[in-house]
């Protein structure tokens, strides 16, 4: 069996060691709190300006959801891409709403549009959407046409 034995008066070499550090930090604490210095955590920018895009499409020329059904179309697919390529949202209304708003932060971007069937296979040839400036504040509208043959 191990006894172990403090001498009176005396700190351990740990205890000591930790005593000293931790006023060491206090007193850095204070002198940073008398000099001015602080950091801030929260560096909030607000809002960020946002604007809506709003894609419209027709079948033919026309908005009828038998057009839908005819084509066997079941839903647009909307691929929204920043400048660098990077894909920033993606959306699949159904085919007879003829309509689909996003919201996005004001920038530049390009996009995808595609008729897909209900198996998310493509319907029509891919239609690419360029030069989509989103500003605060607004809406911008594009409208896309997919004739008949554009379909698969």
């Amino acid at each position: 069996m191990a006894v172990l034995i403090h001498s009176l008066g005396k700190e351990k070499p740990m205890t000591g060691s930790l005593k000293k550090w931790g006023a060491s930090l206090v007193a850095l604490a204070a002198a940073l709190q008398l000099s001015g210095c602080f950091v801030v955590a929260d560096d909030d920018p607000g809002p960020l300006p946002v604007g809506t895009l709003t894609v419209d499409w027709t079948i033919d020329g026309q908005r009828s959801s038998l057009d839908c059904a005819d084509f066997g179309v079941d839903r647009l697919e909307l691929v929204i891409y920043d400048e660098s390529g990077a894909k920033v949202d993606e959306v699949e209304p159904f085919c007879e709403s003829f309509a689909v708003s996003v919201d996005l932060v004001e920038g530049s971007y390009f996009a995808d549009v595609t008729l897909v069937d209900s198996a998310d296979r493509s319907a029509t040839l891919t239609k690419t959407l360029d030069a989509i400036d989103v500003i605060d504040g607004t809406e911008l509208e594009i409208a896309v046409d997919f004739p008949v043959d554009s379909f698969l």
